[in-house]
């Protein structure tokens, strides 16, 4: 006794496998929102903030917040790209040393002028929050995608 699977029923399969898959990634269309939210901020954080006399801090969180926002867009428009999310959690990382590291380090191609003004709070705070809300959720976005194998 042979069974026969029509084009119809095959074609059903996958379509509930995706729908169950969608359904089922609420913590990770949340972790996305968070990532394209703080990364919105990053863009848009050298003005709210008004970081006066340095370029350098501002040049790093426009750069880093426009790249997690195209993460956090790519994420969630194919989730093929989820499988680089390990990215997500670095970027965090850089966004949390970055001041210290902008107003501290002097490498090659200074990006500040002497006699900048220092490190003030409202800058280093605005990083950390901001980072710390990126790591969290990339590690989350990270780690949901490595749970879920991908269907193509």
């Amino acid at each position: 006794m042979t069974i026969r699977t029509t084009t119809r029923e095959t074609a059903q399969g996958p379509a509930r496998t995706q729908e169950g898959a969608v359904g089922s990634t609420g913590s990770s269309e949340v972790s996305i929102g968070l990532v394209l939210l703080a990364g919105v901020y990053l863009i848009l954080s050298p003005w709210v903030i008004e970081f006066t006399g340095t370029f350098g801090m501002a040049a790093t969180n426009m750069i880093s917040g426009i790249v997690l926002a195209l993460f956090a867009a790519g994420c969630a428009r194919s989730v093929g790209l989820r499988t680089v999310a390990w990215v997500i959690p670095v970027l965090g990382v850089w966004v949390i040393a970055s001041p210290w590291v902008i107003s501290r380090g002097r490498g090659l191609v200074p990006l500040d002028y002497p006699g900048m003004p220092e490190l003030n709070t409202a800058t280093w705070l605005s990083n950390v929050i901001a980072g710390v809300i990126v790591l969290v959720a990339g590690i989350a976005l990270a780690l949901s995608a490595r749970r879920r194998p991908t269907h193509r």
